[in-house]
């Protein structure tokens, strides 16, 4: 309790960099809800055959293990992805452009599940993706905000000719770090073990 106390007193973060990330999350979102209507027919067919495939996987034979490795591999790579990149603001871009990614992956997702089953697939979408995805993407969007704050910070100091306190922003960000990989691991073993169990169970209701 007392480890935990402390990485809470010690990730603050800036409430306009967190509303941005937010909003470029919503706007990912909103833009991969509406991308796949765009789709012509082969592509549409294309998705729903993948979806109707690891449906049936589910239903068949589903590999956890090997899906908590590839989650985890996936989550954990992203983290440290930005993580590098928000020491190096001139890519800091790049953040942002891997944080609407993120979220665009979960709007296609959820409009892929209601082409391939419409209102069952509504709710085979809300199973997939909550609340592990969107948990997932809540700490992305809190460390994409953070790496934007330092690389801004940093681009002041270079332009004023000052200097900025690294080791200040590094122990900070080893404190994030350490959160959002406990958190991240919890989450991958949701969507590996947890989440596929309910679905497989909703699916033979449903």
């Amino acid at each position: 309790m007392k480890l935990l106390d402390k990485l809470l007193n010690n990730v603050k973060f800036d409430k306009k960099y967190v509303l941005f990330s937010i909003i470029i999350v919503l706007f990912g979102i909103v833009t991969g809800s509406i991308f796949i209507v765009i789709l012509n027919s082969s592509d549409k067919n294309l998705v729903i055959e993948y979806i109707q495939k690891f449906i049936e996987s589910i239903k068949v034979n589903f590999n956890y293990i090997d899906i908590l490795k590839n989650t985890l591999m996936n989550n954990y790579l992203t983290i440290f992805l930005i993580s590098i990149i928000g020491f190096t603001y001139f890519l800091m871009p790049l953040n942002v452009l891997v944080l609407f990614y993120k979220a665009f992956i979960i709007g296609f997702s959820l409009s892929a599940f209601i082409l391939t089953y419409k209102f069952k697939g509504l709710i085979l979408s809300i199973i997939y993706i909550f609340p592990h995805l969107i948990i997932n993407i809540l700490l992305i969007s809190l460390l994409v905000s953070f790496t934007i704050k330092l690389s801004l910070n940093m681009i002041r100091s270079i332009i004023k000719k000052k200097d900025v306190n690294m080791r200040k922003y590094f122990n900070k960000y080893l404190y994030i770090l350490i959160l959002f990989i406990l958190i991240i691991t919890i989450t991958s073993l949701y969507e590996s073990f947890v989440a596929p169990f309910i679905l497989k169970l909703v699916l033979k209701i449903i």
